[in-house]
């Protein structure tokens, strides 16, 4: 297939893993702030804190984190979009209003929004379609691989764009929709301002969306600032300005929402202080739909895990609703399924790993290798917490096992080869880039996916991924899940929510965010009356 390869698909999930933690819920908040009411603003600005920096330039061709989110989605619109306020996965419009989809999946037709304007003023026509898909080709950003399919786009009048694909592609719509999809930019703007690198330079401080705001402000590590964009085709926010600060530890994030200089903190805050916002009088939390989840994979490479006996002993031995209580809290679930969750009708792609941990037990016994290494991301205390309790679980069952720490680009290193790695690793909060089956499965299981650390790869899942990726049969990615887990390589430990913290005059936050972006749509939020 011509889709995703490791070079292009290492996204910085595990970075905003560290730099947003769902930290366990130990050492927990005592007291409430004394403050029992955070007032509304009269000035028009919202302020939401960002808990450390974007990490990459807001240009939505090279975007390809978690973090900076909030910038992309407030500037910047793609054809479509996951639907809002929903838990599962549905395409709704943006601008595009309606589609039609060739049987064979490789021409998608769109009718295009009319009246749209671009920041420059510029009006918004079929021609930018195509001028988008390239520059996201020309500049090779991590996401790059979603229109590289893209045979060509043909424009018969200025709201009509046929998108060709040169293979069929069921889960091209969800690469559209996704955060990280192809973004609509000025032709214009793009030209005047292309410089030497395709207008990067540009858009690391400006945009040339179409979105309900602009990119006034960029100060890396410092802040950002987007401002209302009035000639708006949608919804007109009540906020003329988004304040973007951004704070590196999360105890001067917390105190600045506590003052009521913060409005809104959105998929930041540790766990420990899920229990101080539960009983604070100013604050809401809401715990919305993602499609992230805690996974935990173990490396066929080390002489420990050689076999899968030993894989299958050891994921046997993970107590899921134990470990999802004690060290996730309220914002997971446990995980029943192999996709993320919701992806596959009824559930039909149920994990049958079950809990039995005399398996371990035993097989330690007869094990020649008793040295055990179990990773975690630096700063991912979630998971810091998960690993030494597993750890402590093995060297009850008689085996040398310890936790360790890596950093972010050791992580996506081990690829290169596999043997620097840990025996296993767990992955705190993770996610797919869309909404399709073959988006998660492509990426966690298969060596060209990019979030395959070990390259446990089983031909015959890849096989059936690339068939259910041409037809879109949710029995093929069903069969392609079955045959991974019986590698015994991967676990899906829990489904993450994204939660939200808001003072208490902030209204809709739930209709603003859709279980693909971690981050929320500004121009629908309100002010209660």
């Amino acid at each position: 297939m011509h889709h995703m390869t490791a070079p292009h698909r290492r996204r910085a999930t595990i970075v905003a893993a560290a730099l947003v933690p769902l930290l366990a819920l130990t050492a927990c908040t005592t007291g409430t702030s004394a403050k029992t009411t955070n007032s509304a603003p009269t000035d028009g600005v919202l302020t939401v804190g960002l808990l450390g920096d974007i990490g990459q330039p807001p240009d939505p061709d090279i975007y390809y984190a978690n973090n900076g989110t909030a910038i992309i989605i407030n500037t910047y619109e793609g054809l479509v979009q996951y639907k809002n306020d929903v838990s599962d996965v549905q395409i709704a419009p943006r601008l595009a209003t309606s589609w039609t989809v060739s049987a064979d999946k490789t021409v998608y037709t769109f009718t295009l929004r009319k009246g749209v304007t671009f920041h420059d003023g510029t009006p918004f026509t079929s021609a930018a379609v195509k001028v988008a898909f390239d520059r996201r080709i020309a500049v090779k950003g991590g996401a790059a691989y979603m229109v590289q399919g893209v045979k060509s786009v043909g424009t018969p009048d200025d709201l009509t764009a046929v998108v060709t694909l040169d293979a069929p592609n069921s889960a091209f719509l969800d690469e559209l929709a996704s955060p990280f999809g192809p973004k609509m930019e000025s032709p214009t703007g793009l030209a005047k301002n292309a410089g030497s690198d395709n207008a990067q330079t540009y858009l690391m401080t400006q945009d040339l969306g179409t979105g309900p705001y602009e990119l006034t402000t960029a100060q890396t590590g410092t802040r950002y600032e987007l401002t209302r964009y009035d000639k708006y085709w949608g919804t007109i926010s009540p906020f003329t300005t988004i304040k973007l600060p951004v704070y590196s530890d999360p105890s001067v994030l917390e105190l600045a929402f506590d003052k009521g200089d913060v409005s809104m903190i959105a998929a930041a805050l540790p766990s420990s202080a899920l229990k101080k916002y539960s009983k604070t009088s100013y604050s809401t939390s809401y715990f919305l739909p993602t499609l992230q989840s805690a996974l935990i994979t173990v490396n066929p490479s080390k002489s420990f895990f050689s076999s899968v006996d030993a894989r299958m002993a050891f994921m046997s031995a993970i107590d899921k609703k134990t470990l999802v209580k004690q060290v996730l809290g309220e914002r997971s679930e446990v995980a029943t399924t192999m996709y993320a969750k919701g992806m596959i009708g009824g559930g039909a792609d149920k994990q049958t790993i079950a809990y039995d941990p005399s398996r371990m037990k035993s097989f330690a016994k007869t094990a020649s290798d008793k040295k055990l290494v179990i990773g975690y991301a630096t700063g991912n205390t979630n998971a810091q917490q998960i690993a030494n309790i597993l750890a402590a679980q093995l060297i009850a069952d008689g085996l040398n096992a310890t936790a360790e720490t890596y950093t972010t680009s050791t992580v996506f290193g081990w690829a290169n080869d596999p043997t620097t790695g840990p025996d296993a690793f767990i992955d705190g909060n993770n996610g797919p880039d869309g909404g399709s089956p073959y988006l998660w499965g492509h990426v966690f299981w298969d060596k060209t996916g990019g979030i395959d650390y070990f390259l446990c790869d089983n031909p015959k899942t890849d096989e059936l991924l690339n068939q259910a990726l041409a037809t879109g049969d949710e029995s093929t990615y069903v069969r392609a899940a079955a045959e991974y887990e019986s590698t015994g390589c991967y676990l899906q430990l829990s489904y993450n929510k994204d939660w939200v913290v808001a003072q208490n005059w902030l209204t809709n936050v739930a209709k603003a965010q859709n279980l693909g972006a971690n981050e929320l749509d500004f121009s629908l939020l309100g002010i209660k009356k």
